[in-house]
């Protein structure tokens, strides 16, 4: 009897236990995949930067700070030199470093070029002459004819003359300096060397340059060697000698080619004498000789007007950029 009490206990017991455990089990809500890890960094540096300054000792450049793409996490990107920082003259490599949460870096680098831009050790000048300087064009009168040649006239065409174009040229070249470079156009149509010693002392009071461009004589040559030209050129040593003692630089210049066949054409044998005594005028006086003669005979008749004497327009540009070389070559500081 206690055997089978035992037995009824027991399967109830396990029924009972069996129905507690007969419920199905929940499955678990699936996790999203972790997000996939960027790649490293990638850094692009663009092509350089290019600054100029008149400061031998460099300038101050500001940069952009690279594009970065990729990495993980916050990328950081450093430059050295960094922006903001004085660069010397010339070209210094900028590298720059971009590294992101994991420690991962990329780099690349630029250049950076600063210049020493050019200047002027002087920049007030004097152009001092005859109608040459103040620069009148010649213009043929229709098609009539008198003597050797054409009749012609003479104008000054506004911002034509070499004073007014070598002045716009050097404030272009020398940028920095414009507005303290002057080119004062003290030329005087008809005057002859031997009448200009006054009006140039005047001149040099009233402008008060530090260089003096001084062409004169084309009005006194034609009247013979011994007794116009040696006097025209006794009055041009009396002007340079004069500039020369106040501080000034002086450049003297040479006549013109003549061309051939017009109306104002200087014989050859005067203008080779009066340029023989302007070469040993500023070789023995110190000045500076611009040869426009053969700087201009290649293209005469390019460069001389149909009365043979006075420049065309073109002249007076070529005639200005033969200053311009010659200032450069004495003035330019780098």
């Amino acid at each position: 009897m206690n055997t089978v009490k035992s037995w009824v206990i027991g399967t109830l017991f396990a029924l009972a236990l069996g129905s507690a455990g007969c419920s199905t089990p929940s499955s678990p809500t699936p996790q999203p995949p972790p997000p996939p890890t960027a790649g490293p960094p990638l850094l692009s540096c663009g092509e350089g930067v290019s600054r100029a300054t008149v400061d031998a000792t460099g300038v101050a450049v500001s940069f952009d700070l690279p594009p970065v793409t990729a990495g993980e996490g916050t990328v950081t990107v450093t430059c050295t030199p960094a922006s903001g920082e004085n660069f010397p003259i010339g070209t210094t490599s900028v590298t720059c470093k971009a590294t992101d949460s994991l420690s991962r870096t990329a780099e690349c680098a630029f250049p950076v070029t600063v210049s020493k831009l050019a200047q002027l050790s002087r920049t007030k000048y004097l152009a001092f002459g005859d109608s040459i300087t103040a620069g009148e064009v010649t213009f043929p009168i229709g098609s009539q004819s008198h003597g050797a040649g054409t009749i012609t006239k003479q104008v000054v065409v506004p911002g034509a003359d070499y004073p007014s174009v070598l002045q716009r040229t050097l404030q272009g070249r020398y940028s920095s300096q414009s507005s303290s470079i002057s080119v004062t156009n003290s030329g005087l149509g008809g005057e002859k060397a031997i009448n200009a010693r006054d009006r140039f002392f005047a001149a040099l009071n009233n402008v008060r340059p530090e260089v003096v461009l001084l062409w004169h004589g084309h009005n006194d040559i034609p009247g013979g060697l011994d007794g116009a030209a040696s006097g025209a050129a006794s009055e041009m040593r009396i002007m340079v000698s004069e500039a020369r003692n106040r501080g000034m630089r002086v450049f003297v210049a040479t006549m013109l080619p003549p061309r051939p066949n017009g109306n104002r054409t200087i014989s050859q044998v005067f203008i080779d004498d009066y340029n023989n005594r302007m070469r040993d005028l500023a070789a023995r006086e110190g000045a500076v000789l611009v040869d426009m003669y053969a700087a201009l005979l290649p293209e005469v008749t390019r460069y001389i007007g149909v009365d043979g004497l006075h420049p065309t327009e073109a002249g007076y540009v070529k005639i200005a950029d033969i200053f311009f070389q010659a200032i450069q070559s004495n003035f330019e500081v780098r």
